[in-house]
């Protein structure tokens, strides 16, 4: 029984460091990072906070809404709030731009199906939840039906026209094999592909969550070439992190350091 209760002991202190050394890791890769600005309104959307992800709400003519991300709450409290604070319910939002198929981005989308829901053609299978995205910690998770069906696959450089607003498709492969970015109002929404460090810098995906990191910075370093001779872009918007308001310079610097 002696012998029982110390392999007891050890089997519980084994698990309580592994999961402290989780904690620490999962801390350390996500630090450094500037707040969500929950309410920040720029150029025509509304950046809305779900604990520790942010949707991008823009709205449109005749009372119609575009999502771009669909936050983490499968209530979607964050969302439904923000509708009616525009004075509108969820039968308003009639397109939902997926950045990437994790479920802390796709769990509010079975809330509006009058929605159709878009993302890139390569994230189709993983945001619907047959395939896995990859990544250290989404190996090791189970692949399995989302609830989410995507209604238009995009390919890069697509203009999707939402009438008095146009939407550009850039592929940001690398986080996960279809991440994509969108340039609305000259806003430039970024997902996981990117953070806004707390020094202002650029910050590449997390590798803890991403597919392949070297290729996500070679995405963001094309986009950033890209976009750099056209102008129009006024601002960085990112899922998990702040807003970077000097254009695309930000990406250009980290682009040049990578």
């Amino acid at each position: 029984m002696e012998v029982l209760a110390y392999v007891a002991v050890f089997v519980a202190l084994v698990v309580a460091l592994v999961i402290v050394g989780v904690g620490i890791l999962i801390a350390t890769t996500f630090m450094g990072r500037q707040s969500i600005p929950d309410g920040l309104e720029i150029n025509g959307l509304r950046i809305v906070k779900d604990g520790f992800v942010s949707i991008s709400v823009l709205p449109l003519a005749g009372g119609e809404v575009a999502l771009f991300d669909a936050g983490n709450d499968k209530t979607g409290k964050a969302i439904l709030d923000e509708l009616s604070r525009l004075g509108l319910g969820r039968e308003n939002v009639r397109t939902i731009f997926l950045t990437h198929g994790h479920r802390d981005h796709i769990a509010g989308v079975p809330l509006f199906p009058n929605a159709q829901v878009m993302a890139l053609s390569e994230e189709v299978d993983i945001a619907e939840g047959r395939t896995s995205p990859g990544g250290p910690i989404m190996r090791v998770l189970p692949v399995r039906p989302t609830g989410v069906k995507i209604n238009r696959a995009l390919h890069d450089g697509e203009v999707v026209d939402l009438g008095t607003a146009r939407v550009r498709v850039f592929a940001v492969p690398g986080h996960t094999a279809g991440s994509a970015a969108y340039l609305v109002n000259g806003v430039l929404m970024l997902g996981d592909a990117a953070d806004a460090g707390s020094d202002g810098h650029v910050k590449g995906s997390p590798w803890l969550a991403s597919k392949d990191q070297a290729q996500n910075r070679a995405s963001l370093s094309r986009l950033a070439m890209r976009l750099a001779g056209e102008g129009g872009v006024e601002a960085l918007v990112f899922a998990h992190s702040g807003v970077l308001k000097q254009g695309i310079e930000p990406l250009t610097l980290a682009a040049r350091r990578w």
